[in-house]
């Protein structure tokens, strides 16, 4: 049995926590990222300039796929096959899923659409959806399935018309759930490639894969660093780090409950962090206790134990006041509320990706079937940055239309030109102040 005891902390003061949980905030700090960055700018460079020649001789070497270029898409049929051979069970759950993103992220597509209006004067907004979108569904220990419908379907309902999706293949193929998921959400482009030089091929193109407007999608950190460097070429969601859950508790939460939703966050991977701030000693004794004794039973174990040994921490504070000021410190992608009033503190929560209110709303729903995407800032980035939404992949043009009044443009174009004056832009002001002489003219002289 594993011996978490030592996960057990007290923190009275804001640097004491800071100090404690100084192990999630230098996860960021890669000893070898400027080998990474090397390695990463060399294969997108060679995508770049190779193209296709490059992008097979990655997949090959990389990703271990087996197969010739004219393989590297897969057809929609293959993708229809594999959800029709998933269980009943499972194909029912995909279509909830999917049905329950697009209906929360259609809400946002209607407010998203309003017209926006500058009174007293005529001005707005155009509101269009990219043309094409990348989407990254990353491989390695597990499937994610979930990611295709957390983008795809959202993508979709903000109305993009080119949705593609890249996944590393392997030698076996991309998993007959991820081709479920893909069949369920609507895309017919999906490419058998991943890694770096599937971002680079997204992002400049080649023959076989055009390239895209913005690439979404979480991934390793070298998928990471290689949207790090596109970025500009073309849009990218956000930089993923590691997974994590923030946990605030009293004493009316169930130590079962909080063991089993830190170690679902645990068991992601071995950078996985998993937090629970309590306010009472015997709370945070009583969830080790569970931990140890969950842990025994957790398919993952290997990978949990050692997330929640290196990232992992139970930590006794003094208040929830308290307790609220560590959250917006390390500004959570998840965080949960086992609190007797749970609602009564959303107004104390500054920076976090996605809130669970309550003791019955598991972290877990969120990955899965709730509706919001489960593609959230991590690694503090919730302090600026949003989750994905129908926003993510739409893009506002601002319209100047016309004055509401002969004072109101007298008055627009007097102050342009004073303050382009004051720039040293006397073309700015000339420029403003030629639609004043040409009206005066035109009134004077009847034009």
């Amino acid at each position: 049995m594993a011996d978490l005891s030592s996960r057990l902390f007290e923190a009275a003061t804001l640097d004491e926590a800071r100090e404690i949980l100084s192990p999630i905030f230098q996860r960021g700090q890669d000893p070898e990222g400027e080998a990474v960055r090397e390695r990463v700018g060399k294969i997108i460079a060679d995508v770049r300039k190779e193209g296709d020649r490059a992008l097979l001789h990655y997949a090959r070497e990389l990703d271990g796929y087996p197969g010739d270029l004219s393989d590297l898409r897969v057809a929609p049929e293959k993708m229809r096959d594999a959800f029709e051979s998933m269980a009943p069970e499972i194909r029912s759950a995909l279509h909830l899923a999917k049905d329950r993103i697009g209906q929360f992220h259609g809400k946002i597509r209607e407010n998203a659409f309003r017209p926006l209006s500058s009174a007293p004067g005529t001005a707005g907004v155009l509101v269009r959806p990219l043309r094409r979108i990348g989407i990254y569904v990353p491989g390695g220990t597990a499937a994610y399935p979930s990611t295709v419908l957390m983008t795809a379907v959202v993508a979709g309902v903000a109305g993009v018309p080119e949705i593609v999706g890249v996944t590393p293949a392997g030698r076996t193929g991309i998993p007959p759930a991820i081709l479920a998921a893909f069949h369920v959400a609507g895309v017919k482009e999906v490419y058998q490639v991943g890694g770096v030089h599937s971002i680079g091929a997204l992002a400049f193109g080649t023959k076989t894969i055009g390239r895209v407007d913005k690439i979404v999608g979480p991934g390793n950190r070298y998928v990471a660093e290689a949207k790090r460097q596109v970025f500009g070429t073309v849009d990218i969601d956000m930089i993923a780090g590691p997974t994590e859950v923030l946990i605030v508790a009293d004493n009316a939460a169930s130590p079962r409950l909080l063991a089993a939703d830190l170690l679902a966050q645990a068991e992601h991977d071995t950078q996985a962090s998993s937090v629970l701030l309590v306010t009472e000693r015997s709370l945070g004794r009583a969830v080790v206790d569970e931990l140890e004794r969950q842990l025994t039973e957790l398919p993952r174990r290997r990978i949990a134990e050692e997330a929640f040994g290196n990232f992992g921490f139970v930590l006794v504070v003094p208040t929830l006041e308290r307790a609220f000021e560590i959250s917006d410190l390390v500004s959570p992608e998840h965080l949960e509320l086992h609190l007797s009033e749970p609602r009564k503190w959303l107004g104390s929560i500054q920076n976090a990706g996605a809130v669970f209110v309550g003791k019955e709303m598991a972290e877990a729903y969120g990955d899965y079937c709730f509706g919001p995407s489960h593609v959230l800032p991590t690694n503090g980035s919730a302090r600026f940055s949003s989750p994905v939404s129908v926003e993510t992949f739409l893009k506002r043009t601002t319209v100047m239309e016309e004055f509401a009044s002969v004072k109101e443009q007298e008055e627009i174009i007097r102050a342009t030109a004073v303050l382009a004056r004051l720039e040293g832009l006397e073309g700015h002001a000339r420029s403003a102040l030629a639609r004043l002489e040409s009206r005066e003219r035109g009134i004077s002289h009847g034009e």
